[in-house]
């Protein structure tokens, strides 16, 4: 479904075939794994995707994106069927179920909602110091499980693996083929980098998202230059028992906060 040379891959990724009665069928080839199923990002874009077109009502923008992963997804076809399950005067709520060869494979919940007229604007978030990304060398694509090779990585703070003192990471990251930031491709991009977590292990190991709730905070599609990075910062605040958790940002260029990311992945230890 996603050709490497495609100008948007990710659109493409996510844009499943419409059958009709809220179904979408797709596939999703390995250019978009990770280890053995797509990575989560791709999987909640084709998702939110798939519930924004159902919809039908671009002035209803997504405010929150619930995924539960509940197995891998291959390359066999999958199917998505959405529903509406209440629409009001402001808001819309809608559920999706991603199936593959009979088994239930994510489930995701999403809220849409108009702007309401209101007095009450402000944000206390404020972006961390970060080198430009001009200035830090982009990370070869051998390095990064193949769904990495469709982004340019910058990364500057908290490298997998590393045995890190602070569970933190941070990076500049942007589509290596420019294409409109819209919410499922924010998605893409909040879920583009590993639990920071990671940044803590001493060695390697292997880990997958269990769920994550995304919520938007900038009006979508962005307007933006087709090639500006994004600023990707993430802190895991707790790991026990084989579960971390992970709360990621995306901010532009400029500063603003776009997106933010809380996940919770399993992690495995290296003899699995």
């Amino acid at each position: 479904m996603t050709d490497p040379a495609d100008p948007t891959p990710f659109a493409t990724a996510t844009t499943w075939s419409a059958l009709g009665e809220g179904r979408y069928a797709g596939r999703i080839t390995p250019h978009w794994f990770q280890g053995r199923g797509a990575y989560g990002g791709v999987l909640g874009g084709a998702l939110l995707r798939s519930m924004m077109r159902e919809l039908a009502e671009p002035e209803r923008t997504p405010r929150s994106l619930t995924v539960h992963v509940c197995g891998p997804v291959s390359e066999a076809e999958a199917l998505i069927t959405v529903r509406l399950e209440r629409a009001g005067r402001q808001v819309s709520h809608l559920s999706a179920r991603l199936e593959q060869e009979g088994k239930v494979a994510c489930l995701a919940t999403a809220t849409f909602a108009l702007p309401r007229d209101t007095s009450l604007v402000f944000s206390e978030a404020r972006a961390p110091e970060a080198p430009p990304p001009a200035d830090l060398p982009s990370i070869p694509s051998e390095f990064l499980p193949a769904f990495g090779a469709h982004f340019d990585y910058r990364w500057f703070q908290g490298l997998p693996f590393a045995g890190a003192a602070e569970p933190r990471m941070a990076g500049w990251v942007r589509p290596r083929q420019g294409e409109p930031l819209d919410a499922p491709l924010l998605v893409g991009l909040l879920d583009a980098f590993p639990s920071a977590a990671f940044a803590r292990v001493d060695g390697f190991c292997q880990g997958a998202t269990m769920d994550y709730t995304a919520h938007f905070y900038a009006p979508l599609p962005l307007a933006s230059a087709p090639d500006a990075f994004f600023l990707r910062t993430s802190h895991a605040l707790h790991a026990a028992q084989g579960y971390a958790d992970d709360l990621a940002h995306v901010w532009n260029e400029e500063g603003q906060l776009l997106g933010q990311l809380r996940q919770m992945a399993a992690i495995f230890p290296p003899s699995r």
